[in-house]
């Protein structure tokens, strides 16, 4: 049998202390944090159980070293300048060369800006309000404003917008930062508040809001848009203009409700209905189902009757000094999405497919010139999940993937051309084994000026050039060295802001990128240059993450670990050796730990499946152990992390916690049919512990297995299918699948049925067109074969699966006579949230295994009430 060994640390053969849970508060989490622009120091923070104790910067050449106890939010000035945030509001400044410290009181948040000559301060205020400071690296105060009611900083920051406040006016100001500060007024008011500034991306104007006093809560009455070089203020009152919509009202209450067009010719914000709550006379509160209704009752009625959180708002545009204002889209098609240069946007009715069985409907989009308000189909029933349909960012395309083909529309040229379509490779998840059409493996993003397109397959970047031949390009050699390439860093974009844009990726600078064996035996990082060369960082049988570069300087932070190797923070300057800058953990040392292993088997019909198999602390070959299978579907990606021991775990099975007690852990990796997904997992789960069982010393006769939610369902189900565990533990897990099919999941607010036909369930098809299929993979069809004592758990409050399917396996075990145990936690959810049940939950699992696979005393709460 193939395996890969990841060996214990050296230097451990003589430890044997014994891990117990006083130990366990010794443990702390690391988090990187930022690294210098020169790359000469570096930021980090330890944690210990979610408390953050301690902030820490450190000299990657010297190692000289500064502490900031409960230090947060710190940010580096060049290469001699640190500050950070304190316990009880205060801003610490710290010289790095000289040690010398400044700390003001009452600092909410900071900015340095113009290079460092002026620091913001951003002050807490007895009524509210906020103060900014002005300081100098010196500590003199240059300027201070009161009365602060909110303030955006300009995308360049080099100027700040502000909203004040008081019995007597409301005013908005701003302060421009060169060699001297600039302050000037732009407006104010004796009858309005202003808030919710957004600055156009260049940072040459703002957009703002007013609302009286009276305004509803969450909209305004004025849109306010000023132009700073010319000094130019444009209003729209639409309590007053004529072309304001009387059904509607302005929505201000976030900064994604307004934007600014890139040419600064058009202000877009967000508006819906002035919906009255309407008295329909049902005053017996009756709830009324109609299999028609677009969504759900439950869904709908937080549509009918809530003023904050109806559907997406609407999207208008107003030219300010046309003095024109529209709606874009329209009532048969309300919904918007904006291009890059917000020439163009793509419009379309959220309910046209409803009700649907899919988790999200088709889409019928139109696209509308915004200038002339003209609508042209554009597609027709697009796959409407998120990850199919992008915006170049200058405007000039849009990208979508559709017939597992990814498209490129020119909008210039009203082209739709098919991009993909002559490569022999897939960019679709061909491979997947859910029932819903293949995801696209994704797309990175533009190049700058739209002058090309970044698009995955399964291992590789490619990039496809808008140029008249649109040909693809490999950048990468992922398909030939089983390796998985994907950048490092993701910006999300969210389509629906007026005021986002997508993604550019500058190939100038280059980009770094992650890679990964496709078996996760290897990770690390590479940097693709302007050349579109690839330049190797590191590559190592580690789980490497967290990477961040110097942005002067080729100098990468990055963190290491393995399952028996806790994370250590590694500074590597271009092509020198690694350098330890911090390792977490030292106590780690004191243990033997044990160490993780890469298996492969195969199931019945010889499809080759990979597993991780952790061997218990103080492993001795000559013994046999007993072992807990932990199941989900693939899990091979945890070969190398790190667990603190921790009794804090609600949904994830503390591996570390387990093998301390002297158990070996499996992870295998599972592939399902359609249409079976029981007998998948049996068929994966039993071939990967008998392959387990025949490479270490492990007793058949003590085996258990448990598994989280689609693992509680799949726990449920193995056990109604061999005897082959001792012991098992299911918690949140689906017991019937016809039940549940047919209920309303809390947390989606949908039917449950698109979990089976088209995702993790993998039936394929509706109940009613299989429903022996349903019936012979419900674990409930087979409870009466049973012979595994089982502990089931789940939140009282679980909003993704009802803790009905619990009970509903605990009445059969219950009448069946079988050995059961259901928990149901209090005000709890899906994943136990609450610390108090997460520790009780952790001695509870150590109980039924220590009983059942180890033969300890048999605990009290075992017993029947």
């Amino acid at each position: 049998m193939l395996f890969l060994l990841a060996c214990p640390v050296s230097g451990q053969v003589n430890k044997t202390k014994q891990l117990t849970a006083s130990d366990y508060k010794l443990w702390s989490n690391l988090t990187t944090e930022s690294i210098s622009e020169q790359g000469r120091w570096v930021s980090y923070s330890l944690s210990y159980e979610s408390i953050m104790d301690t902030l820490f910067v450190k000299n990657t050449v010297t190692d000289k070293t500064f502490e900031f106890a409960k230090g947060f939010k710190g940010k580096f000035l060049g290469e001699t300048w640190f500050g950070c945030l304190l316990p009880e509001n205060r801003f610490h400044l710290q010289n790095l060369i000289t040690g010398k410290i400044q700390v003001v009181d009452q600092v909410q948040s900071f900015v340095f800006v113009n290079e460092g000559q002026y620091i913001l301060l951003f002050c807490n205020s007895q009524d509210e309000k906020t103060k900014i400071i002005i300081k100098n690296l010196k500590g003199a105060i240059l300027d201070t404003i009161v009365n602060v009611t909110s303030f955006s900083l300009s995308p360049k920051s080099d100027k700040l917008a502000f909203c004040t406040s008081n019995s007597n006016k409301s005013k908005v100001g701003l302060l421009q930062f060169g060699k001297k500060i600039i302050k000037s007024m732009v407006t104010s008011s004796n009858d309005n508040a202003f808030e919710n500034i957004v600055w156009h991306r260049e940072g040459t104007s703002i957009v703002f809001v007013a609302r009286s006093v009276s305004a509803k809560a969450f909209t305004a009455n004025t849109i306010l848009f000023y132009k700073i070089k010319n000094k130019q203020l444009f209003q729209y009152n639409t309590k007053t203009r004529k072309s304001w919509p009387k059904e509607m009202v302005l929505v201000a209450n976030y900064v994604s409700s307004l934007g600014i067009s890139d040419d600064e010719e058009c202000v877009f914000f967000k508006m819906k209905k002035d919906i009255k709550i309407k008295n329909d006379k049902n005053n017996l509160n009756v709830q009324i189902w109609n299999t028609k209704d677009k969504e759900l009752y439950p869904l709908r009625t937080i549509y009918d009757k809530s003023l904050t959180t109806l559907r997406t708002p609407r999207v208008g545009a107003w030219w300010p000094e046309k003095g024109k204002l529209r709606a874009v889209g329209d009532n048969e098609h309300p919904n918007v999405l904006l291009n890059g240069n917000q020439q163009w946007a793509l419009v379309y009715n959220p309910d046209v497919y409803k009700p649907s069985s899919n988790r999200e409907p088709y889409q019928d989009y139109y696209l509308v010139d915004i200038a002339t308000n003209v609508k042209t189909l554009f597609l027709k029933k697009q796959y409407g999940s998120s990850g199919y349909l992008f915006f170049s960012p200058q405007g000039k395309y849009i990208v979508y993937f559709r017939a597992h083909n990814w498209w490129v529309y020119s909008i210039a040229n009203q082209k739709h051309t098919n991009i993909t379509k002559n490569k022999e490779i897939s960019f679709f998840n061909d491979s997947s084994d859910q029932p819903e059409e293949p995801a696209p493996y994704g797309l990175l993003g533009w190049t700058k000026n739209d002058a090309s397109l970044l698009i995955y397959d399964q291992f590789d970047i490619w990039e496809f050039s808008m140029d008249k031949n649109r040909g693809g390009k490999k950048l990468t050699q992922g398909r030939e060295r089983k390796q998985i390439f994907r950048l490092a860093n993701i910006e999300y974009w969210d389509p629906s802001s007026v005021n986002s844009k997508p993604q550019i990726i500058n190939l100038e600078n280059g980009v770094t990128l992650k890679v990964k064996a496709i078996d996760n035996s290897k990770s690390g990082y590479v940097r693709l240059n302007k050349n579109r060369k690839i330049a190797p960082i590191v590559f190592e049988s580690k789980l490497l993450s967290s990477i961040k570069k110097a942005k002067k300087n080729n100098v990468f932070t990055f963190v290491k670990e393995d399952f028996n190797d806790p994370p250590e923070l590694i500074v590597k300057s271009g092509n020198a050796q690694q350098k330890t800058v911090f390792k977490s953990n030292p106590q780690h040392f004191n243990y033997k730990w044990g160490f993780s292993r890469l298996i492969k088997y195969k199931k019945s019909k010889e499809s080759e499946l990979k597993g991780v198999l952790f061997y218990p602390f103080n492993y001795n070959a000559k013994k046999q152990y007993p072992m807990i299978v932990d199941i989900y579907e693939k899990q091979t990606h945890k070969l190398h992390k790190y667990t603190n021991p921790s009794l804090l775990n609600g949904a994830e099975f503390n591996i570390t916690f387990f093998t301390s007690q002297g158990y070996f852990v499996l992870l295998p990796d599972i592939v399902y049919e359609i249409g079976n997904p029981g007998f998948s997992a049996v068929d994966c789960v039993i071939a990967a512990t008998k392959t387990a069982l025949s490479l270490a010393p492990i007793d058949k006769n003590k085996l258990g297995i448990v598994g989280h939610s689609f693992g509680g369902y799949e726990t449920n189900f193995i056990i109604t299918q061999t005897n082959m565990f001792a012991a098992a533990v299911a918690g949140a897990g689906v017991s019937d699948l016809t039940s549940c099919y047919f209920s309303v999941n809390k947390g989606e607010l949908n039917s449950n049925a698109w979990r089976f036909e088209y995702q993790q369930f993998r039936m394929g098809k509706p109940w009613f067109e299989n429903k022996e299929g349903y019936l012979r993979n419900s674990p409930l069809n087979a409870v009466s074969n049973v012979t595994t004592p089982l502990l089931s758990y789940t939140g009282e409050e679980d909003p993704t699966v009802d803790p009905y399917q619990s009970m509903e396996f605990y009445i059969a075990l219950r009448r069946l006579k079988k050995e059961h145990i259901m928990l149901i936690y209090p005000k709890d959810d899906h994943a136990i949230q609450i610390p108090e049940n997460q520790i009780d939950l952790t001695g509870r699992l150590s109980d039924w295994f220590g009983y059942y696979l180890k033969e300890e005393k048999r605990p009290d709460w075992f017993e029947p009430q």
